[in-house]
């Protein structure tokens, strides 16, 4: 990032920090590139400096020629389920294939792992699976109990007398934990000007709320970081996971009304759910993951086969038991969006973040395919297509920094 006189800006200079008007009035979101237009919008009024990331550079004439023809069978392949006819899907298909096509690595990673996950049709499945994942619809399952740091944070928050100060003291007995949070405050991400060494500041630059978010989103990541990788990449499910919450906080800027640090936790938690299938009920999970290949479904379809119920539908309840705000515990509980279901505007954005995150083949979270683009949730948070373009080079450069403190 490099602040800039808008009068030495270049075409191609990427925003990454909001522009306001002198009286405080949004003029341009975080990830809008630069044009000739944007930079006279800018001199026209009165902006004297910009913070952004430098100009991408020029590629050779002819060099892009679109996508390539592997992309192009794999697109219609992976969007078999979406109708083209849309001129809103339509928009995302071909932005998802310039995305494979100048990020061949994904492309690449993401069409092998699907084409391994989709071997297990093959795997036989067994008929007695173990009967411990009924107890997730009993109230005999012992859930998940996180660190004593969570439960003290959790009690500060639901203090009205807690301050930033507060939760800055006990975020500081663990040194892992206030490390990583200066590193990430201190990133691109939030674009805060001066550097941030203390989280008694961080706490005062961010909010109370967020920052106590954060510290309990990232308490719950290294919570299952030690899970075996025999069913699934735990690396590749966090990329995945991050992915989501960098869209939907992206997302926030071209919305109003909606909290954007709310979404980013929802977000990242959205699949903790499937974390405790895969951690306690391995077998069932496998099986689970072995149906879906063999018919051709999404996860979440042949998961209450095996557990009675979905990873969302679970998750919420670990929100709840560990005592994140209802607002995040729907988020989690609402990811998926069940057909018929009345979604509210950041539900819907989480929604919509993770459907996008999987279309990308941004990290893997246990998808074979690319469910249908449900219509309700994408009308429901009223923003253009054009937007999504600055939303996903946005995203691309989060993840690679954020892979240094997350994963």
């Amino acid at each position: 990032m490099q602040t800039v006189n808008v009068f030495k800006a270049i075409p191609g200079m990427i925003l990454v920090r909001e522009v306001e008007t002198r009286d405080g009035r949004h003029l341009m979101a975080v990830g809008t590139v630069l044009s000739e237009k944007e930079i006279r919008i800018l001199r026209m009024w009165g902006i004297l400096e910009v913070d952004v990331e430098p100009a991408e550079p020029k590629r050779e004439k002819g060099a892009d020629s679109g996508p390539s023809s592997d992309v192009t069978a794999f697109m219609a392949r992976w969007f078999s389920d979406n109708n083209l006819a849309k001129p809103h899907v339509r928009q995302i298909h071909d932005l998802c294939g310039e995305w494979f096509t100048s990020n061949p690595e994904v492309f690449s990673t993401h069409r092998a792992r699907l084409a391994a996950f989709s071997a297990r049709k093959k795997d036989p499945i067994p008929e007695n699976l173990s009967a411990a994942p009924q107890i997730l619809v009993s109230d005999t399952l012992t859930l998940p109990t996180l660190p004593n740091i969570y439960t003290e944070i959790t009690a500060a928050v639901n203090d009205p007398k807690c301050s930033g100060k507060d939760i800055a003291e006990i975020v500081s007995k663990d040194t892992s934990l206030s490390a990583t949070l200066l590193k990430i405050v201190n990133s691109a991400f939030y674009g805060i000007c001066e550097k941030v060494d203390s989280l008694h500041y961080a706490a005062m630059a961010l909010g109370t709320r967020q920052i106590s978010d954060l510290a309990m989103g990232i308490t719950v990541m290294n919570y299952f970081k030690g899970m075996p990788q025999n069913i699934l990449d735990m690396e590749a499910f966090w990329l995945h996971s991050l992915g989501c919450a960098f869209i939907a906080r992206n997302l926030a800027v071209h919305l109003s009304g909606i909290n954007g640090e709310r979404l980013f936790i929802g977000g990242l938690l959205h699949d903790i759910g499937r974390l405790v299938f895969f951690s306690h009920f391995p077998e069932a999970a496998a099986a689970a993951l072995s149906k879906a290949a063999k018919l051709k479904l999404s996860l979440d379809k042949t998961e209450p086969l095996f557990f009675q119920l979905t990873h969302a539908e679970f998750g919420s309840r670990l929100a709840e038991h560990w005592q994140f705000s209802p607002e995040i515990t729907a988020l989690i509980e609402h990811h998926h969006a069940s057909d018929g279901q009345d979604l509210g505007k950041e539900e819907a954005v989480v929604y919509f973040a993770n459907w996008l995150t999987t279309a990308l083949g941004i990290g893997f979270s246990g998808e074979l395919i690319l469910p249908r683009l449900k219509t309700g949730a994408w009308e429901c948070m009223k923003i253009s297509v054009s937007a999504l373009e600055p939303v996903i080079r946005q995203t691309d450069r989060q993840l690679k920094e954020a892979v240094r403190f997350f994963l």
